[in-house]
């Protein structure tokens, strides 16, 4: 027999993988999926005592975040531990790592558990919890408003303290900002996309828009926020005397940074293409970027709509409902098929597919 031509044999098979990751694909820009569907993961509070706490300590306590019933909410958990008593092993190894004098009650702020972050955030008598503004800040409240108004992404420039490095860096960010703006666009929405509830608002209501805000590494009252931002890389806390820029966008999510010479026209349009590009990804944890701390309503925020109660519909099932159906009257092969798990039913697929294409390849 003839052998298949190599180039139509592998054509077919890209042409049928491009087919099937454009059916996967979501059309909602990355910081408009993010701010209607990727809830921010709780930090970590933890307050360490001994004995009883008295009605001052627990209205301290209780101040760190809003109360149960406010309209917003902090993605804060807090949690108290009695040194005198048996503790987890993972408040343990947070309690040993603090000095040996510390005053109790003593408050330690540690990243969400998903990060992995093992890092003392904030460490401060909880006295003085209080005005390190654990769970809200001015600056916070600005890249609130901002986010609210729907804006793409708020970009933070962290000031090194070098007044000529710090309004270089904000030269090149707001110049190419505004380049970018004259020259990106959103992609188009999918009709589809709206009715499945992956986005509340549509094409008009979409907004293509930067903003800059300059934080000073010397401001008291945002201490936490930059110890957050200092903490979200590994190697940041060496790098402190040189100005950073953080784009912040969906939910109060940092993406990453960008350093001193890495403050370049490529590196911000990099990162703006990202942010306003189709949501290739829907899971959170598989995309670039690490929570921060914010009190706010988000459902407000994103314009909420009875379609943000919805579960979020998984896209390889409408990418498979978009099939032809075959139609069949035995009820017990139509229940077995819905009880498969898409995904799993289209690697098997690619799988096969690979089979015979190899097969296909080796005849002659």
């Amino acid at each position: 027999m003839t052998k298949p031509s190599p180039s139509l044999t592998w054509r077919t098979f890209a042409f049928i993988a491009l087919t099937a990751a454009s059916a996967l694909a979501c059309s909602v820009p990355v910081f408009r999926y993010a701010l209607e569907h990727w809830e921010a993961d709780p930090f970590q509070a933890v307050v360490f005592h001994r004995g009883a706490l008295t009605a001052e300590q627990q209205a301290q306590i209780q101040a760190l975040k809003p109360a149960a019933d406010a309209i917003e909410k902090a993605n804060l958990s807090v949690t108290t531990v009695d040194v005198s008593a048996e503790m987890s092993p993972d408040h343990a190894e947070i309690w040993k790592a603090q000095p040996a004098d510390a005053v109790l009650p003593r408050l330690v702020l540690h990243y969400p558990r998903s990060t992995a972050v093992k890092l003392d955030l904030v460490a401060v008598p909880l006295a003085e919890a209080t005005a390190w503004k654990i769970a809200d800040s001015p600056v916070r409240k600005d890249i609130l408003e901002r986010l609210g108004e729907g804006q793409s992404a708020v970009w933070v420039l962290l000031e090194s303290g070098d007044a000529a490095a710090d309004d270089a860096a904000a030269k090149v960010l707001q110049e190419r900002l505004d380049y970018l703006l004259g020259v990106l666009a959103l992609p188009e929405l999918d009709a589809q996309d709206i009715t499945n509830g992956l986005v509340s608002v549509g094409q008009d209501e979409l907004r293509l828009d930067f903003s800059v805000i300059r934080l000073s590494r010397k401001n008291a009252g945002e201490r936490t926020l930059i110890a957050m931002l200092m903490g979200s890389e590994d190697d940041l806390q060496g790098l402190a005397d040189k100005p950073m820029v953080f784009p912040i966008f969906g939910q109060g999510r940092a993406l990453y940074a960008l350093v001193g010479k890495g403050i370049s026209p490529e590196t911000i349009e990099e990162a703006a293409t990202f942010l306003i590009g189709k949501c290739s990804c829907q899971v959170k944890e598989q995309n670039p970027g690490i929570d921060l701390l914010f009190t706010a309503d988000w459902k407000k925020l994103a314009k909420a709509s009875p379609l943000l109660e919805r579960d979020l519909p998984d896209l390889t099932a409408l990418a498979k409902a978009a099939e032809p159906v075959t139609v069949t009257t035995e009820p017990k092969f139509e229940a077995s098929v819905q009880k498969q798990e898409w995904p799993t039913l289209l690697s098997a697929a690619f799988f096969v597919l690979a089979f015979v294409v190899v097969k296909l390849w080796k005849r002659k």
